[in-house]
């Protein structure tokens, strides 16, 4: 079953209904920042939401001339507050503070990558480290090369790819 795309329709604009549960079934945990981003950019660009994190879609003014409220930031405030919520929805119990302290989903997304980038930088160290000193021992040769092969797929995953020509080398050691 695929996830829908439940809508709001106004006569302004659309207000896209999202969920962690449906939409982002990978929990962020303080190990899968790379795969968990990757899931959420992925299933936003589809939606066309991604520029409510990324901060290219900024909120209108809030009010318009004689104090009356902007409808068009009505909608903005509500669409970022579904992101939020998917967002913290998307977290476990440990993280959602971080998301929780935000004001907006693209507050939230920077916090996060700044929560965890580093983090994810440490990994993909580790997975480097890891990859040049595997040695065989007495492992198959087809263990071996599925262990280095998921290596080089949790390095990708990392956005941090190796080659296939680098890998190939790495294996020849």
């Amino acid at each position: 079953m695929s996830p829908s795309k439940e809508t709001t329709t106004t006569t302004e604009t659309t207000i896209t209904q999202i969920t962690a549960t449906t939409h982002f079934p990978i929990k962020l945990t303080v190990t899968n920042f790379p795969v968990w981003r990757k899931q959420i950019q992925a299933t936003l660009i589809g939606l066309d939401l991604f520029k409510f994190l990324d901060g290219t879609h900024q909120a209108p003014v809030e009010t318009l001339p004689e104090n009356k409220p902007n409808p068009q930031y009505q909608l903005w405030f509500r669409q970022d507050q579904t992101l939020i919520s998917a967002l913290l929805g998307s977290c476990t119990e440990t993280i959602q503070p971080i998301v929780s302290s935000a004001n907006s989903s693209h507050q939230a997304w920077k916090q996060l990558s700044a929560s965890y980038a580093s983090a994810s930088r440490s990994r993909v160290i580790s997975l480097k480290t890891k990859l040049s000193n595997n040695p065989r021992g007495t492992r198959s040769i087809t263990e071996f090369l599925l262990d280095m092969r998921s290596i080089a797929d949790d390095l990708a995953l990392a956005q941090s790819p190796i080659d296939d020509e680098d890998l190939l080398v790495h294996i020849l050691s």
